[in-house]
């Protein structure tokens, strides 16, 4: 076995004054309030980027569903022009005004 040394090592306890120690507890108290404002703020954010996941999943269903009714309507209308060609549909009345001469003109 090696030659061993143990040194002492004193260690003097101080009691610090209320001029030092309370800017040093008004210090960590604040940081311990930061700390815990970071944690909100990270968890208010993964709160908010999930709803914003969430709103554009629904706004590519909504984006889908208006283009799939829009393309819907287009040939409702499409299929209502063969028969009443450039009529003028009213939905309140469930009416649709046109001129007969027309499609007599587009059949010739």
């Amino acid at each position: 076995m090696a030659n061993e040394t143990i040194q002492k090592i004193e260690l003097v306890t101080v009691e610090l004054t209320e001029d030092i120690l309370t800017p040093l507890r008004e210090g960590n108290g604040k940081v311990q309030e930061l700390v815990n404002a970071f944690g909100q703020i990270y968890l208010r954010r993964k709160d908010l980027e999930e709803e914003m996941v969430k709103l554009e999943e629904g706004l590519e269903r909504a984006e889908a569903d208006f283009k799939s009714q829009n393309d819907e309507m287009r040939n409702l209308v499409a299929e209502l022009e063969k028969d009443y060609p450039r009529g003028q549909i009213d939905l309140k009345e469930g009416t649709i005004t046109w001129n007969p001469a027309v499609k007599e003109q587009m059949a010739k």
